[in-house]
């Protein structure tokens, strides 16, 4: 019997997505069930037993609390998405029921998963989705003042305000060191991401892979402000009008502009700011489903009448 440690948040998802709905499903999957809630001050706690396996239910930010605090990543990790955008499970391919899910994992079927590292003035945090400076920031800090619909209404609420921020957005001066080549450029916005979809479920780093160890830099361009305001109507269309480049070791400079780290978001605070960026040395091993052999696409397509 596999010992799993279910570390999820209460506050997440809908009906069946509580406590006692998803250590049903486990226990159906044949599991050893212990829980832990990330709600509890003393959450990182629950990692000082050893467990076959590390299951991390809830949104984005439940997904990027537990993946950033592992103490022994050699442990795999499974995801159950319970939040509205999935960022991190969709850029993966993984969707599905707790229910359906759980009995489509094999703890030996993993990809490697990056973390990455961001040095500041207040030292140094750990990300899972992305940091950002500018623009996408900005909208962050704007969703934050208006009522949180649910469910498809919350995408839709966020890609708009995302588009009113692009629309007013001011240029701010930037310098990015990649790798030891020096850019000075005045942009948007800039963000550094680990994973292909961030925010209201965009594929802005539509070339970033998890496990390359590598950090995909995204520039927003002043000349692209009106494509990327159309491109967010249809993201899943078109490649995004964005200014791509990957990178193991960056450095970001720039001055007055707010900054975001995952789906947290911080106000200028003024002055000169220089930001050091790399993945981490050690990779996460995140499980991915594993289809039953009778779940196939159909040969033969329906009949058109």
């Amino acid at each position: 019997m596999v010992k799993v440690l279910l570390c999820h948040n209460p506050n997440a998802g809908n009906k069946g997505h509580d406590r006692d709905s998803l250590e049903a499903a486990l226990k159906l999957a044949g599991h050893d069930v212990r829980y832990a809630s990330v709600k509890d001050g003393e959450f990182v706690k629950a990692f000082e037993k050893s467990v076959d396996l590390i299951v991390a239910a809830g949104g984005d930010g439940t997904i990027a609390r537990v993946l950033t605090v592992i103490p022994d990543r050699r442990v795999p990790v499974a995801i159950l998405p319970l939040g509205t955008a999935n960022n991190f499970a969709r850029s993966l391919g993984i969707a599905g029921t707790p229910q359906e899910l759980v009995e489509m994992w094999n703890p030996e079927h993993t990809c490697p998963v990056s973390i990455g590292s961001v040095t500041g003035h207040w030292g140094t945090s750990l990300f899972l989705e992305a940091y950002g400076v500018g623009v996408f920031p900005q909208f962050l800090l704007d969703a934050r003042k208006g009522k949180k619909p649910e469910g498809a209404d919350n995408l839709r609420q966020g890609r708009a305000l995302f588009q009113k921020a692009i629309k007013r957005a001011k240029p701010i001066e930037a310098v990015l060191t990649i790798d030891g080549k020096k850019h000075e450029r005045e942009l948007l916005g800039v963000e550094i991401c680990n994973i292909a979809f961030t925010g209201p479920g965009l594929p802005l780093a539509s070339t970033a892979d998890v496990s390359d160890d590598k950090l995909d830099i995204v520039l927003i361009e002043p000349d692209d402000r009106k494509a990327l305001i159309e491109w967010i109507e249809s993201p899943m269309e078109d490649q995004p009008p964005v200014t791509s480049r990957k990178g193991s070791k960056i450095e970001v400079t720039f001055r007055d502009a707010p900054t975001r780290l995952d789906d947290e978001s911080y106000e200028a605070t003024g002055g000169k700011h220089s930001i050091d960026l790399a993945c981490e040395d050690r990779q996460l091993r995140v499980v991915i489903p594993v289809k039953h052999p009778v779940q196939k696409t159909p040969e033969k397509k329906a009949a058109v009448a």
